[in-house]
């Protein structure tokens, strides 16, 4: 009986808020409520009243703009959306850039403790000094492993790297709005083989592209737009890996084959006698 009297509370409640009589029984509102929900402009209201926001899709994308991992989500994309996917993959990025990092650090270490380490993802202990050389731009964190695999690779290293070590950087137009000093170490800028040398806004670009899809997949079923969103990033990945497999067929007029993690590698070039 109490669980009934909160609900007519969050309905009359929602009434209000749209704009509608809020008198009368429960299903009196909620009949008042079905009738405004026919145009498209109210559900989006309402649906944005209920949930707080109204959803999307998140996705975790290699700097190049392939999509690894992609989710539906039915609220506002938060860190625990993207721990979803980090901790569904065999194995884990070294490096995690996002505007959230300290956020979705946090959360990830609550699920499993040591997911992001040393130091909490961040590049270096966070003591007084090492945040005040970050923040003066006096301060370089080397990671040799981002460009040759290490000889002797860290137990559970990862099998590209051969690093054991997982980091949560901040992107380059978010590093600033934290207001923690020790994100101060989590900037992109401070790893030379990663500073200017990554495009960390992949995935802002995807969703630029997409936009064009928004009238259509909106009116989609929900299933129907799940199926669909699927196959449009299957085929931009397509399309994404053979343009990029033959800039560099065209570049290096060379063989190419794939290794067995599917890196593009150069083959010796056969000579006639």
């Amino acid at each position: 009986m109490y669980y009934l009297s909160v609900l007519v509370g969050v309905i009359r409640r929602l009434c209000q808020e749209c704009g509608l009589d809020a008198k009368g029984s429960r299903t009196d509102l909620l009949l008042r409520l079905s009738e405004e929900m026919r145009s498209r402009e109210a559900y989006d209201k309402i649906f944005e009243k209920i949930w707080a926001a109204s959803g999307g899709w998140a996705v975790i994308m290699c700097p190049c703009g392939i999509v690894y991992s992609i989710k539906c989500n039915l609220r506002a994309e938060s860190p625990r959306d993207f721990a979803d996917m980090l901790l569904s993959w065999k194995h884990l990025p070294n490096v995690v850039i996002c505007d959230f990092a300290r956020g979705l650090s946090t959360h990830t270490s609550l699920r499993q403790p040591i997911t992001f380490t040393p130091f909490e993802g961040r590049l270096l202990e966070p003591t007084t000094e090492n945040i005040a050389k970050a923040k003066s731009g006096k301060l370089q964190v080397t990671l040799p492993w981002l460009t040759a695999k290490k000889q002797s690779p860290d137990p559970d290293g990862h099998p590209i790297t051969g690093s054991a070590e997982h980091y949560v950087l901040y992107d380059r137009f978010h590093e600033d709005n934290t207001k923690d000093p020790r994100d101060s170490l989590r900037k992109l800028r401070l790893v030379p083989q990663l500073a200017g040398k990554v495009n960390s806004q992949a995935a802002e670009q995807l969703f630029s592209k997409l936009k064009k899809n928004n009238y259509f997949m909106n009116m989609a079923l929900p299933s129907t737009h799940v199926f669909l969103m699927r196959n449009i990033i299957h085929h931009y990945n397509v399309r994404k890996n053979e343009k990029r497999l033959h800039d560099i067929k065209k570049e290096f007029n060379t063989n190419i084959h794939m290794n067995d993690h599917s890196q593009v590698v150069l083959g010796n070039v056969s000579l006639t006698l």
